[in-house]
């Protein structure tokens, strides 16, 4: 196992060029990145623009004021027409929340022709051969940044490497309603997307007999989005746009989605992590008739697991869509077509499980009822951003997806197992280990696993467990002693670990009530590295925390 004890703030997991994993290596530098104050030329894309996008930028930038009479000082590059659009409107319903005085005529939308360039190499790819560029005043970075994070339709790294190949430099041009219409909604040929797109497909297939699935899924059922927030902003939008209504979610949800939910549309309804007591308050509001729309109900599967079941029974009840994200358990362990209208996976975790590149799923169930009203709605506005590269390397790197989900589940286990007593040791710090085969939840986990199936690897509980300690001091030492990658990610080939309160900057009383969880908590993404490894490196850790809690008072062994 490699030890990262060497990798500083900011810096890429390996080296690698187009990493998702950038170390943030102690408890104070996860403090200061979630309150903005480290300061990183590298990061996880959502939050930091990746340094050959800024430089393609400022190179875009340059021939934008050289060409056209513009003096604006900031821009944002994406790969659809779509995405660039709705950044400009996002900006100005951010704008018009805060009383700012910026409008429509200070941001111009350009197109960025690449077309001759190696941008697009041998591949047939409408969106590699030209970019999409909006540009805006300074005062309104921060209202654009916003879309950059909770969006999150950007180019990747790649798609920048490529364009910074072409010597000759972008051609640029005013976006018509022409360019819009004509370039936004071309196809793309080449065949890899139809092999990602059939090879999830063949993997979400229900099996169990279920009188509800009739129908499997196609590959015309499964959309494919350069990164997770993509694809649930367009879900999201999709459905606002079919039936505008209140958001609910039951569940822990991202931070970057919770804004979405609360900023496009009516209002978002959050009923916690989704526990009974959540749902039988979610049940009596709907008795009372006190939502007239929804949107959809939206459970976040984390260690605690959502009683789907009773979630399907209330949204057949009420007319309500049900959009699941199993990113953590990941469709090789779970089984959500008896349950969901549409399942939203991240393809940058367990499914690529490399760390190196951005994708997102979002499957639409055949068997819903609104089935129909969905395909035609997401079709209707669906921009294919998952440049061609990427979709290679994903292709690549998920051809031995359900192997590696099958050894992450029984590391994850056995971790889980022996670290498990520790809990009612009272000379131990560690208070609970949360992870669905020992969660109070587990019932309603399992009632959505997969059966075993003799021609693939069995399922499992996941690759993600959360410990937590009795106080701050014992969590913060374990974490800086703990010798493992950390930072913002999970599902790679590496264990990842990150103290989740405090990355995401909810280190408040108020933030913590509101989320029902502790800022003591530690959340491990288990990787490939040999299990006896593993359990070594928490242990030692474990040992260091463990004497810090001894030292406060508590019992000794």
């Amino acid at each position: 196992m490699t030890v990262p004890q060497e990798h500083q703030l900011g810096e890429p997991y390996l080296g690698r060029s187009n990493s998702l994993l950038v170390q943030i290596p102690t408890w104070a530098d996860m403090v200061a990145f979630g309150q903005g104050k480290a300061q990183m030329n590298n990061g996880y894309p959502r939050s930091v623009v990746h340094p050959d996008i800024c430089l393609l930028s400022s190179k875009i930038l340059a021939k934008v004021h050289d060409d056209i009479d513009c003096t604006h000082s900031s821009l944002l590059l994406f790969s659809g027409a779509q995405a660039a659009l709705s950044c400009k409107d996002y900006i100005l319903l951010l704008s018009q929340a805060k009383d700012q005085p910026t409008v429509a005529d200070s941001i111009r939308v350009y197109w960025v022709d690449f077309s001759s360039s190696v941008c697009c190499g041998h591949h047939t790819r409408s969106s590699g051969s030209f970019l999409y560029a909006i540009l805006y005043p300074s005062a309104a970075s921060q209202n654009a940044h916003a879309f950059w994070q909770r969006a999150g339709p950007g180019i990747s790294s790649r798609l920048a490497q490529q364009c910074l190949k072409d010597d000759s430099g972008p051609r640029i041009h005013a976006l018509t309603v022409h360019t819009t219409t004509i370039r936004g909604i071309l196809p793309d040929s080449n065949p890899v997307y139809e092999e990602l797109c059939s090879r999830i497909a063949g993997y979400v297939q229900h099996r169990a007999a279920e009188p509800r699935i009739t129908k499997q899924v196609a590959a015309s059922d499964v959309f494919l989005y350069a990164s997770g927030m993509a694809a649930i902003f367009h879900v999201h939008q999709s459905i606002l746009d079919w039936r505008n209504g209140e958001s609910v979610n039951a569940g822990l949800l991202y931070e970057p989605t919770l804004r979405i939910l609360q900023t496009k549309g009516p209002g978002l309804r959050s009923y916690n992590l989704g526990t009974e007591a959540d749902l039988n308050h979610l049940t009596a509001q709907l008795e009372l008739g006190s939502e007239d729309a929804r949107a959809g109900i939206d459970p976040l599967q984390t260690t605690e697991t959502v009683d789907l079941q009773r979630l399907r029974r209330l949204a057949d009840q009420h007319e309500i869509l049900v959009v699941v994200d199993d990113s953590v358990a990941s469709f090789a362990n779970v089984d959500l077509l008896e349950v969901a209208d549409i399942v939203v996976t991240s393809l940058s975790k367990y499914f690529s499980g490399y760390a190196h590149l951005m994708a997102r799923s979002a499957i639409l169930n055949p068997n819903s009822t609104h089935y129909a009203a969905l395909q035609k709605q997401m079709s209707a506005t669906y921009e294919n951003s998952l440049f061609v590269e990427d979709a290679i390397q994903l292709e690549f790197n998920s051809r031995d997806f359900l192997a590696r989900m099958a050894r992450i589940n029984d590391t994850t286990q056995y971790l889980v197992t022996q670290l498990l007593p520790l809990v009612s040791d009272p000379a131990s710090p560690l208070t609970h280990i949360f992870y669905p085969s020992v969660c109070s939840s587990r019932p309603y986990y399992e009632r959505q696993m997969r059966p075993r199936w003799s021609e693939r690897p069995r399922s499992g509980y996941g690759g993600v467990f959360t410990m937590d300690f009795a106080d701050v001091a014992s969590s913060s030492v374990f974490f800086d002693h703990l010798h493992v990658y950390k930072g913002l990610s999970f599902g790679a080939d590496v264990c990842i670990a990150s103290p989740y309160m405090q990355m995401t900057g909810q280190t408040s009383k108020k933030q913590v009530s509101a989320n029902g969880t502790n800022d003591t908590i530690i959340r491990f993404s288990v990787g490939l590295e040999e299990v006896e490894d593993i359990l070594q490196r928490i242990n030692t850790a474990l040992d260091a925390a463990t004497l810090v809690y001894m030292a406060k008072g508590h019992m000794s062994p």
